[in-house]
């Protein structure tokens, strides 16, 4: 993560993508869209025998398994498992994230991720055995079928319904998350006091970290702009007990929950404690943003 100059301005401070749903992020320095948000985010996700979606909130060892990938080939590593690099038939996508005609031969299994029916491509056996052995419950990987699109909710992005940038794989409902430093020190300040150790911006699964902004702007954007990308904020992103998970150890450490419900209930979304903007691409997808470039924060007033 670059490291602002006091005064510097609104900048872009860390990018993060995430191939797997619930499991480790990358930090990236330039991120690139297609039609269903930043490329290689959440391109999979682990399901269990009921093909029913599964996360740190029931799994928080999920936080250890580590994806890489190279040239849209995922490997997966995690602690005591051997390295596993998936078949090509089954995991290179191209540049485009298109994915096979047939998924390389793979099943095609319908899921649900909250609310939306989704569908992907099973990875196959050897996969889920690997899988499930770290987890020690059985867990099978999807790969999203992009021929199937994933739509924004039609009550939060209005007119950009069903539209490229305001669709989605496998996040929970939007395709980026933007935190903002100040955000989370103003939260590090408040977990001190109460004798709590401070939270790393990991712990939020951000896609796009910003800086050199008062605390909880973004709250208050109607676009964050930069490098001709212009992100929409359309949702408060409403937490669940995963900030609480560590994601170098995978243990869930309560706390931070109780301590953000302090000051970040929100009464707009029936009290959910909320951190963080999800946002829509409302412009840009054949742009990119770039770990330090400037940002304009354009306010809804």
């Amino acid at each position: 993560m670059s490291t602002l100059p006091a005064g510097s301005g609104p900048r872009i401070a860390a990018l993060y993508v995430y191939p797997v749903k619930s499991c480790r992020g990358l930090s990236i320095d330039t991120m690139r869209f297609d039609a269903l948000g930043p490329l290689d985010d959440r391109r999979w996700m682990l399901v269990d025998e009921r093909n029913e979606f599964l996360t740190q909130r029931e799994l928080p060892k999920m936080a250890l398994i580590a994806p890489t990938l190279l040239s849209g080939r995922l490997t997966l590593q995690a602690p005591g498992m051997p390295r596993l690099r998936l078949d090509d038939s089954a995991a290179a996508l191209g540049a485009s994230g298109g994915g096979h005609a047939g998924g390389g031969g793979a099943e095609r299994r319908e899921t649900l991720c909250w609310d939306d029916r989704c569908v992907g491509f099973d990875e196959g056996p050897r996969v889920a055995e690997w899988l499930s052995g770290f987890l020690g419950q059985p867990a099978r990987l999807l790969r999203f079928d992009a021929s199937a699109p994933r739509a924004c909710d039609a009550r939060r992005v209005g007119a950009a319904f069903g539209q490229p940038g305001a669709l989605t794989r496998f996040s929970d409902g939007f395709p980026l998350l933007v935190v903002s430093m100040p955000a989370v020190a103003e939260l590090n300040r408040r977990l001190a006091a109460a004798g709590i150790a401070e939270a790393s911006v990991e712990r939020f699964r951000p896609n796009v970290v910003i800086d050199g902004v008062e605390p909880f702007e973004e709250d208050f954007a109607a676009e964050l702009v930069s490098g001709g990308v212009a992100l929409r904020p359309v949702k408060p992103c409403s937490r669940c007990v995963i900030p609480e998970v560590d994601p170098d150890t995978g243990v869930h450490e309560p706390g931070i929950l109780q301590v953000l419900a302090a000051y970040r209930a929100d009464p707009r979304l029936g009290g959910a404690v909320t951190f963080g903007q999800n946002c829509v691409v409302a412009a840009g997808l054949e742009r990119a943003l770039q770990v330090g470039d400037a940002l304009d924060v354009r306010l809804r007033f």
